[in-house]
Parts: structure tokens; sequence; C-alpha cells
């Protein structure tokens, strides 16, 4: 499971922030309040819910339209031998 560094849009300011590979969750230090939506790199997400990782200070913010992984298609090709 990979995280890619991004940047919070709070209008005239940017934060630092992980969101993880599937767009599931986004992790930042816990320096702002949570609405309805988020703006990650130009790009609204829909909050689901939040919590806080007491130990590290971190905000954890589940994602709702994630991206799904894509799945293999089938050819149609037999691979029995």
């Amino acid at each position: 499971m990979s995280w890619n560094k991004v940047q919070l849009d709070l209008g005239n300011e940017k934060i630092n922030a992980f969101l993880k590979n599937d767009e599931s969750q986004l992790c930042l230090e816990n320096v702002i309040e949570v609405g309805e939506t988020v703006k990650v790199d130009k790009k609204e997400f829909k909050v689901l819910s939040s919590s806080i990782d007491y130990r590290d200070n971190l905000l954890i913010i589940n994602l709702a339209n994630a991206s799904k992984p894509k799945e293999k298609k089938s050819d149609g090709k037999s691979t029995k031998g």
C-alpha cells in the first residue's frame, strides 16, 4: 500500500498531506477542522469520516469517492493446455 505526497487546498493556505494510492484515505497533521469535502491537488473529495491518531497527532480522513482498483479483464481465451 503506497501513499502519495499531496497538498490540501484550504483557499488561501495549502497544507502538505499524504493520500493513499487508491484515494481512500488522507493523512495529515491535526491542524484543520474537517468539513463535508476536502480539496486535494485541485480535485474535490467527499468526506466519509475522520479520526485522530493521538500517538502522532495525525488526522485521518476517509474519502467517499475513492478510485476502485482496476480489475484485469479476461480476453476470453482458455488457459488450459
